[in-house]
C-alpha cells in the first residue's frame, strides 16, 4: 500500500515499523521474513522480532509449512470493532441492502483515506462477479474508480493536483485517465452532476455509478456504488433509472446522517 503521509518527529520508530508490516500483509498476500525485511526497507533481524512480538498480540500468524505471514484475527477483530462502531456503515446498510435488492448488482460503501478507496461494505449482487476485485477493508486506486472520483470531486483541488503531481496517474486499463488537467477537468464535471461512473477505467470488464454521502455540515464523508458487468449495465451512462435511483439512497442515507437540503449549496463545497 503506497502511503502519502509524511514522517514527523512524534513517530516512534519501533511502533512506524511495526504498523508498515500490517499495512504491508493488508493486501491478503502471505510472505515470508525475508520478503517483509526487504519490502519495509530493515534488516531480517529486526522484521524477526517486530514479527515475534506482533505474533504474541495476535496480530500476524505464522504458517509453519510455509514460513509465511499473515494477518492474525486479532486484526478481524479489530476491523470488526471498527465496523460495529461506524456510523456511516450503521445508517447506510439498510439501505444499501434495499438498493442491492432492488438493482440485483453488486453495492459498494467507501471512504477516502490517503487519496485512496477504502471499502467499508461490499454486497454482493445476484449476479456475483468474480473479476471484481474489491473486497471490506480493501484498497482502490481513486482516480479510475467510481467512488474515488466523487471522493475526489469534493477534495480541494490543490490536495488533488499535489497529490498526483508527486504519485502520477497509473493506468489499469485504456480506459484510465492518466492526464492530471484532464483528471482535474472529469472531477469538475463529475460535481457538477453529482454522480460519477466507472466506465472500465480500473477494471475493463466492470461498469459502475457511484453517489456523494453527506453529513450534518454538508460535507462529503463517503459514497456508494452500484457495480456490474459491461454486459449487463451497458449503457449505464444513459441508464436514468438506475441513476435516480442510486441518487435517491445516497440522499436518503445522507438524511440519515443528519444531512439537511433546504438552504445549503453544496454545489459550492
Amino acid at each position: 500500500m503506497k502511503s502519502t503521509k509524511k514522517a514527523n518527529r512524534y513517530n516512534v520508530r519501533v511502533l512506524d515499523r511495526a504498523i508498515r508490516i500490517l499495512s504491508t500483509l493488508s493486501d491478503g498476500t502471505p510472505r515470508t521474513l525475508t520478503q517483509l525485511s526487504e519490502e519495509i526497507g530493515v534488516s531480517s533481524s529486526t522484521t524477526f522480532r517486530l514479527l515475534a512480538t506482533l505474533s504474541f498480540h495476535n496480530l500476524v500468524q505464522r504458517n509453519e509449512e510455509s514460513g509465511s505471514y499473515s494477518l492474525g484475527l486479532a486484526c478481524l477483530e479489530l476491523a470488526r470493532a471498527y465496523l460495529a462502531s461506524s456510523d456511516i456503515r450503521r445508517e447506510a446498510l439498510p439501505e444499501l441492502e434495499k438498493l442491492r435488492d432492488e438493482t440485483t448488482e453488486t453495492v459498494h460503501l467507501a471512504v477516502m483515506d490517503q487519496m485512496e478507496v477504502v471499502y467499508l461494505e461490499k454486497l454482493e449482487g445476484l449476479h456475483a462477479v468474480g473479476l471484481m476485485s474489491s473486497r471490506v477493508g480493501g484498497r482502490a486506486p481513486a482516480h479510475c474508480t467510481g467512488l474515488g472520483k466523487v471522493l475526489l470531486a469534493y477534495t480541494p483541488v490543490e490536495l488533488v493536483r499535489a497529490h498526483y503531481e508527486e504519485e502520477g496517474l497509473e493506468r489499469f486499463s485504456d480506459k484510465t485517465i492518466t492526464r492530471l488537467d484532464e483528471l482535474l477537468a472529469h472531477l469538475q464535471e463529475v460535481r457538477r452532476q453529482g454522480y460519477a461512473f466507472d466506465l472500465g477505467e480500473h477494471e475493463p470488464e466492470i461498469r459502475c455509478i457511484a453517489a456523494p454521502l453527506r453529513d450534518f455540515s454538508g460535507k462529503v464523508v463517503a459514497a456508494i456504488s452500484v457495480s456490474g458487468t459491461a454486459h449487463r449495465l451497458n449503457p449505464v451512462t444513459t441508464n436514468q433509472a438506475l441513476i435516480n435511483k442510486i441518487l435517491q439512497t445516497a440522499r436518503t442515507i445522507s438524511i440519515r446522517l443528519g444531512y439537511r437540503e433546504q438552504g445549503r449549496n453544496d454545489a459550492l463545497r
